[in-house]
């Protein structure tokens, strides 16, 4: 794994933008005619709880913390639970309980979890892949990448060097999307197509400018054994991708 999810990518490529403009000083802000000053309204009081949600749901987005509760299959309860401990944590609290009598059990518990989805994932891939494998239309390369052309696009095609701008949905072989360009007002991510996971490397090289392709990527091409975020270890993914440009 080289990159978490292209929109990720994003978010960080922007905030670097976003840090290298200089801030403006004392004397600038003054300087500025107060009728180009846009005034701030003070939130609501249910705007003020809202923006402690956004908060938290930035906090955990950006965090560890959906991957674990993807991974350990969490119930409602169980998510109510660990919530609360998260809540203790951050008020300084101590648990109730002893928490050395439990730790062998739970990681027993958090293991068998991780092993039984794994499991289950591990058949759905199979499932997923072989029906790929029937379909004639599709093309399976020497890595394993599977890929299918819906437009070719424009001559030349991009290098494992170009920075390439792409239209994007990534899914899960249950259908779950995970990342999509469309829910980001459809605009193109950009990246340097070396810099992401290998079945994006050695798929989108193989159309032009203006070109569509599905990419089906098993796991070793993808986010391997980890996994990312929301995408479990040892996921096959589904790609649709449009070439939007590339230098």
């Amino acid at each position: 794994m080289k990159f978490p999810t292209l929109a990720l990518m994003a978010f960080a490529v922007a905030s670097l933008h976003a840090a290298d403009k200089a801030p403006a000083t004392a004397e600038q802000a003054s300087a500025t005619p107060p009728s180009t000053q846009t005034p701030v309204k003070e939130l609501t009081p249910e705007q003020q709880k809202q923006a402690f949600f956004l908060q938290g749901f930035i906090l955990a987005s950006r965090s560890e913390w959906a991957g674990v509760v993807n991974e350990l299959d969490l119930s409602e309860s169980e998510l109510n639970s660990l919530l609360d401990g998260m809540r203790a944590a951050l008020k300084r609290e101590k648990p109730s309980f002893k928490a050395e009598e439990i730790i062998p059990g739970a990681e027993k518990l958090f293991n068998e979890r991780i092993a039984a989805k794994s499991k289950r994932l591990a058949a759905k891939n199979d499932e997923f892949l072989a029906k790929i494998d029937a379909d004639k239309s599709v093309t399976k390369t020497a890595s394993g990448l599977r890929y299918k052309i819906v437009t070719q696009g424009t001559d030349p095609k991009p290098s494992a060097t170009s920075l390439v701008k792409c239209l994007y949905t990534g899914k899960l072989v249950d259908g779950t999307v995970f990342d999509s360009t469309s829910t980001r007002g459809n605009e193109p991510t950009e990246f340097p197509l070396n810099g992401v996971i290998p079945a994006w490397t050695e798929g989108v090289q193989l159309i032009g400018k203006g070109g569509k392709i599905l990419i089906y990527a098993p796991a070793n091409l993808a986010y391997g054994e980890q996994g990312q975020g929301p995408i479990p270890g040892n996921s096959v993914l589904e790609f649709e991708v449009e070439l939007v440009e590339f230098k």
